[in-house]
């Protein structure tokens, strides 16, 4: 009696070890499935605005990234361990998934015909530049432009569309109201009917930048220039752009399309299967963390 009075204690220690070790595993295993469905979470919200979007001219869908936490080592090297381990190597156990990565698929949409002479699509690489009242430069692939009251070219947010006037400066692009039979060029040349002859009246140039994914969008089709951008160029459209800071010479701008719009590049096909996986991850993700529940029950319940 007196050497079972002596064990309970050790016993009691081990068998506290122990636990301690399962519920330490088990806790792991709920972060685990936490960090598991606020990831996919994000990408869920991401391809519900992907499809929201479909219609919206120039939008550009978005690719989520992802990539696994830090990991925590089990064994170290040189520990013994049992067959089929090699002794020597390391045995870890990673601690979850984070978002790595948002960025634009600015692949090409498809081009929708208007008939409208200021509807613009770009074909290939590069961006309109438009700036507001302030003069702040934003740029964009959609093209629905038109004429306002002063024979300005905007779009419909009222932004004017830009043409370089030195000096890292903007001007808007302004067609006389007498205009008629606009008709804009592959390469970005404007002519228009005035007074009965037909006339030159100016040049659309496109934008575009050394790292796209840098490009903050903002909301209304728009993108905000940024430091992680790299480089601006500029140049006509079917040409080689010129850096706006050094002069050197970028890739080649695509060209227009007058009477037509980009389409968003949203695939609704692929797009609502990457939704379906998705969910179906984040499913299984919250029964981790019920069943990781279910063992922390059942390990409470061994000490009674």
């Amino acid at each position: 009696m007196k050497i079972q009075a002596e064990m309970r204690p050790t016993n009691s220690l081990i068998w506290q070890i122990l636990l301690a070790e399962e519920v330490t595993m088990m806790i792991g295993a709920l972060w685990r499935g936490a960090s598991g469905m606020r990831a996919q979470q994000v990408q869920v919200d991401s391809l519900a605005n992907d499809i929201a979007n479909v219609n919206t001219t120039g939008y550009k869908q978005v690719r989520v990234g992802f990539s696994d936490l830090v990991y925590r080592p089990v064994m170290e090297a040189g520990m013994p361990v049992e067959q089929p381990q090699a002794p020597g190597s390391t045995v870890s156990l990673g601690t979850g998934v984070k978002v790595a990565s948002i960025v634009k698929d600015f692949s090409q949409g498809a081009l929708v015909q208007t008939g409208e002479p200021l509807n613009l699509a770009i074909q290939g690489e590069g961006f309109f530049a438009v700036v507001n009242g302030a003069g702040e430069r934003f740029l964009t692939r959609d093209g629905n432009f038109h004429r306002d009251a002063d024979g300005n070219v905007v779009n419909d947010g009222g932004y004017y569309l830009a043409i370089p006037a030195g000096n890292n400066q903007d001007v808007p692009l302004n067609l006389p109201p007498e205009a008629e039979n606009i008709n804009v060029a592959a390469d970005g040349t404007i002519t228009a009917t005035v007074n009965g002859q037909v006339q030159p009246l100016g040049q659309i140039y496109l934008y575009t930048v050394s790292n796209p994914a840098g490009l903050e969008a903002v909301g209304d089709n728009l993108y905000r220039l940024t430091p992680a951008c790299g480089q601006l160029f500029y140049g006509a459209p079917g040409t080689a752009g010129n850096s706006e800071t050094t002069g050197t010479p970028g890739p080649v701008l695509g060209t227009l399309r007058s009477g037509y719009l980009e389409a968003a590049n949203v695939d609704l096909a692929a797009t609502m299967t990457r939704m379906v996986v998705a969910q179906r991850a984040y499913e299984l993700n919250s029964r981790t963390i019920r069943v990781a529940d279910e063992m922390w029950s059942l390990a409470n319940n061994l000490r009674r």
